[in-house]
């Protein structure tokens, strides 16, 4: 529309003719204007008016002169412009200047994508803290129910359980997750009896969407765990076919329940918890030989034995591939069964990573956001390829430990430093007491010549245990030695004693970074002859990681990297 008055007027400037013929109009009669004013201040209701003011207070009557001046002011300047041209139109148009400061852009609308949820550990209404692990237990299979709709992308368990008893509003989580629905709810047990109620909430409106309770016995708990994943597929207009439903599992409660109590025990993590587990879970099997969960969390359990106890592998490995192929006899839609069977044949010696690929696929084929399947796949895949799982991984669990670990040992691999300081400054944060972060984090310090942070890489981490309070000192000190070699002496005397618990894989690990950083090769090789052998997987990029360069002259690394190695970078 400016432009277009613009048209029609092109002799005048900028405030246009409306505004000049005003101007000339109120100049005419500004005379005749003052002349009123003053002859009305003569009259009888003029002389009233001031006789008003005077009683007022002068700091009134002061205001009003001045805007009785202020009007004046105006209308000379207005007629001083006017004569002068000033409003008439004497070239290009006046540029418009704005009267106010641009707007700040507004930040981007929160706009995650539709098929995403998250299950929020559902609440525990027993009244017993003892039964968590139930009503998680029925969360955890849910949330895995969920998983095997290709339609969806569901976000970990292992991340979902940090929101337990959270104050944060949908819309606050579905923005930390980046998720468009929340699915919470409650379980209710008493007995046989269970009540499972469960809401559905769209985090971008914060409304709910679909909400229900169910009512039934725990016998019958996989038939309502299907209900509910229907009726969510339903209320987010998914397909959610026949094949993906959950399996029947098993129809004895009490194996059901050890499967619950086992699967409850993973999480810790330790050597501890990790035999209590395997004793559920055979536990299980005495009690319904053909429960295929129960076979294939045996599987996984044995398997993180081997690393975290004096369980050879070796001879432990046919037992776990055994039950992972019971477990796929009895449900060949068992995810998890399939991510078991990979493993044992990628710590197999040698380690036949083309068949693990294999079984990785079916894995996630069956259910796609499948975690521990996108890391494991990531591990026998080349470099970039094996950075795309990864990191499907961390975006499916935020808080996975083992996702960002892998991304900073796949990142150290390609050299890209930065990235790898990104991934161990996140690990901290998850776990402030992994004293392994520290170390991944200060050799990538060292690679970038940043000696300051390298050394304080180690102030970050609080270790919780005397051997990891040990293992810093011996970082620190071995780290503080590269400036300072008059340190190394007792830099080697540091790493001679931490050597005595070498049987520990993650003390054993970090001793093979010290040594290197110290230019010890003999120590290094002697350590990797021992760590090869155990976990295979360790060492398939013996020829691609940066922090082996010295090594690569050696016969005896030629050997192992020539056994060991299959990571490429491609």
């Amino acid at each position: 529309m400016a432009q277009g008055i613009s048209q029609l007027a092109p002799s005048f400037g900028a405030p246009g003719w409306v505004t000049r013929w005003f101007l000339i109009a109120a100049t005419i009669g500004f005379p005749f204007w003052l002349s009123f004013a003053w002859f009305y201040e003569l009259t009888p209701q003029g002389l009233k008016r001031e006789s008003e003011a005077a009683s007022n207070a002068a700091i009134t009557h002061s205001a009003a002169r001045k805007l009785d001046f202020a009007i004046i002011g105006v209308m000379a300047v207005a007629i001083v412009l006017l004569a002068s041209g000033y409003f008439i139109h004497r070239g290009a148009p006046a540029k418009v200047v704005p009267t106010s400061a641009p707007t700040a852009a507004k930040p981007a609308a929160f706009d995650p994508p539709a098929d995403t949820i998250v299950v929020l550990p559902f609440k525990n209404l027993s009244g017993d803290p003892k039964q968590q692990y139930f009503s998680d237990g029925i969360t955890e299979e849910l949330t895995d129910a969920l998983g095997q709709n290709p339609a969806l992308r569901v976000i970990a368990w292992d991340t979902a359980s940090r929101y337990r008893d959270s104050h944060e509003s949908a819309q606050a989580m579905g923005k930390a997750l980046n998720v468009a629905h929340i699915l919470h709810g409650s379980i209710a047990r008493a007995g046989d009896e269970v009540r499972i109620t469960a809401e559905l909430v769209d985090t971008r409106s914060g409304y709910q969407v679909w909400s229900k309770h169910y009512d039934d016995s725990f016998a019958n708990i996989f038939q309502v765990q299907d209900k509910v994943s229907q009726a969510i597929a339903s209320a987010l207009q998914v397909k959610f076919a026949k094949a993906d439903q959950l399996a029947e599992g098993t129809r004895n409660p009490a194996a059901h329940e050890l499967v619950l109590k086992g699967r409850a025990l993973l999480e810790k993590r330790d050597a501890t918890s990790y035999a209590a587990a395997r004793r559920d879970f055979e536990q299980a099997l005495s009690l319904d030989p053909d429960y295929a969960e129960a076979h294939a969390w045996l599987a996984h359990v044995l398997l993180d034995l081997t690393a975290s106890s004096d369980l050879p592998i070796k001879a432990t490995l046919p037992t776990i591939r055994a039950h992972a192929e019971k477990a796929l006899a009895l449900d060949p839609r068992n995810a998890d069964a399939w991510v078991a069977l990979g493993n044992a044949d990628a710590s197999a010696d040698p380690p036949e990573f083309a068949q693990a690929r294999t079984e990785y696929r079916n894995a996630l084929a069956l259910d796609p956001s499948n975690v521990a399947a996108h890391i494991d796949y990531g591990n026998v895949l080349p470099l970039k390829p094996a950075l795309a799982q990864i990191r499907e991984a961390s975006l499916l669990d935020p808080a996975n430990a083992t996702a960002w670990n892998n991304l900073a040992l796949d990142d150290q691999d390609l050299g890209n430093w930065a990235q790898v300081i990104q991934a161990a400054k996140t690990l901290l944060r998850l776990d402030p007491v992994d004293v392994d972060s520290a170390f991944e984090l200060a050799y990538a310090h060292q690679q970038l010549h940043q000696y300051d942070q390298m050394l304080a890489a180690f102030d970050r981490v609080q270790p919780a245990t005397p051997l990891d309070k040990q293992q810093v000192a011996a970082g620190r000190l071995v780290y503080r030695a590269i400036r300072d070699r008059a340190l190394v002496p007792q830099a080697l005397a540091a790493l001679k004693d931490l050597s005595r618990h070498r049987s520990n894989p993650d003390v054993e690990s970090n001793l093979l970074q010290l040594y290197l950083v110290l230019g010890q090769t003999q120590p290094a090789l002697q350590l990797l002859e021992s760590i090869c052998p155990a976990t295979p997987i360790g060492c398939s990029d013996l020829a691609i990681n940066p922090m082996y360069r010295s090594l690569r002259a050696d016969p005896r690394f030629q050997l192992l990297a020539k056994k060991y190695t299959t990571e490429t970078v491609e």
